[in-house]
């Protein structure tokens, strides 16, 4: 049998937190990339090639959307979008802290959060605007994460009590008064 080493916790995952992570991963990664790649329908040829593509689909609905969309991101300039696209840097900056439980990427989470609603509601303006779905979306994520950021505090008080516990009775003076 092994002695008991104070030092070493025992990390347990919580799998709740795990999936919010992962979906903060995979909702962030995309419209990191989709940000940074919306510039290149400002190039004529791309637009075209987009615009054809959406028109074989047959759905009219969904090739006016993209006319629009591609209307607007010709009059903006492309540092708007690399802008835009930095909030959601920070979201994966987030989920990693998260991920490794630290109470710093509940903070960045909520940061990036209100970045992204003023990039994309007052920078890029329409058809970029976010939606009541993903605010509605965002704000529900935010209060799951804060739930699990009040069991992270509970749960590093408790192991820093531990700790200042057995310190205490490992100390040399308590070991001396046993002798």
């Amino acid at each position: 049998m092994e002695p008991f080493d104070p030092s070493v916790q025992q990390k347990s995952r919580n799998t709740f937190l795990i999936v919010l992570c992962i979906l903060t991963f995979i909702d962030a990664g995309s419209s990191f990339l989709q940000m940074l790649l919306m510039p290149l329908y400002a190039i004529e040829e791309n637009a075209e090639m987009a615009l054809n593509f959406y028109s074989k689909l047959g759905s009219s609905e969904m090739s006016e959307q993209m006319s629009e969309i591609i209307a607007a991101t010709q009059a903006l300039p492309t540092w708007y979008f690399i802008i835009a696209s930095l909030p959601f840097l920070i979201t994966i900056a987030a989920g990693v802290f998260l991920l490794k439980k630290k109470p710093l990427g509940f903070h960045l989470y909520v940061i990036s959060q209100i970045l992204a609603f003023a990039c994309q509601n007052f920078l890029l303006k329409e058809p970029f605007q976010m939606s009541w779905i993903s605010i509605i979306c965002a704000i529900i994520i935010s209060i799951c994460y804060y739930v699990l950021l009040k069991n992270l505090r509970k749960d590093q008080e408790s192991y820093q009590q531990q700790i200042d516990f057995y310190s205490f009775v490992l100390s040399k003076k308590n070991i001396l008064k046993l002798f």
